[in-house]
């Protein structure tokens, strides 16, 4: 994906920030500001990963880890013992992005062509191809919808079937509006929400927009810096095992995936 300098600038400047121009954090309607809790991602385990992966998407899916990559887009079921994936199903010259399940199904976003594959069965099938209008960035299940991004500050919601829009929030961190969107996770009551070309995570109240934590995974970038040199390969991909609730990230084109603990940051 690719997008203005200018807005590429306003995330490089403000991202952590996102005040308003009198660099103050503009309240809500009810007059106070929710200052968000601040995490950290510690690295408790490594685990290999494709570097030709440009990854988009990453969630469990029936207790198997799968993946999402664009480019000449695929659809992985991971192992954390290899770099290969067990199993994998080539989509041909077509940018796919977000990746969501909802335990019986796995819903896989394109990027701009307009497209929602359906797969079902084990491995996975394509059961059938929506079109919707808009762009593709990432996707979760969350109450029994499917929660898209887009790359702008806006959430949307769709039912699985058939993809009808039924709900949108705008995403803010104390009170302004947050850009550039990207890769979602719904799990453990919240939207957890990678920035393009940001280290941190976004957790978010799906119910308001609101972001009420920020993670800070540079540990993460860090770990792999040296190891990738495209500009384009940045932290991308979140994932929570159910039952476990062990957390794993990753990265477009990144050699490892991680397992992290997230601690408050005092």
């Amino acid at each position: 994906m690719r997008i203005p300098s200018s807005l590429l600038s306003l995330l490089a400047l403000g991202a952590a920030c996102h005040c308003s121009p009198t660099n103050r954090p503009v309240p809500d309607a009810g007059g106070s500001v929710q200052e968000p809790v601040r995490r950290v991602a510690h690295i408790i385990r490594e685990y290999p990963h494709a570097t030709n992966a440009f990854t988009q998407g990453l969630v469990f899916h029936q207790g198997h880890l799968f993946e999402s990559t664009g480019h000449q887009g695929t659809l992985r079921q991971l192992s954390l013992e290899s770099a290969q994936p067990v199993w994998m199903e080539r989509l041909g010259n077509i940018f796919a992005e977000g990746l969501a399940s909802d335990g019986e199904r796995l819903y896989q976003l394109t990027w701009t062509e307009g497209l929602l594959f359906t797969w079902s069965g084990m491995p996975p099938q394509r059961e059938r191809t929506t079109r919707y209008s808009g762009e593709g960035w990432g996707l979760c299940y969350w109450n029994g919808k499917l929660v898209r991004s887009d790359g702008g500050t806006m959430l949307t919601f769709h039912e699985p079937d058939g993809f009808a829009l039924v709900g949108a929030v705008q995403v803010k961190l104390r009170g302004q509006p947050v850009e550039l969107i990207n890769e979602l996770e719904c799990a453990n009551g919240v939207i957890y929400a990678n920035i393009w070309h940001s280290s941190d995570v976004l957790e978010i109240d799906p119910a308001t927009g609101t972001v009420v934590g920020v993670i800070d995974a540079s540990a993460l970038t860090r770990a792999v810096a040296g190891q990738v040199t495209n500009p384009e390969a940045v932290l991308n991909g979140i994932a929570v095992e159910p039952g476990s609730g062990r957390i794993f990230m990753t990265g477009k084109l990144w050699p490892r995936l991680f397992e992290v603990r997230l601690d408050v940051v005092d």
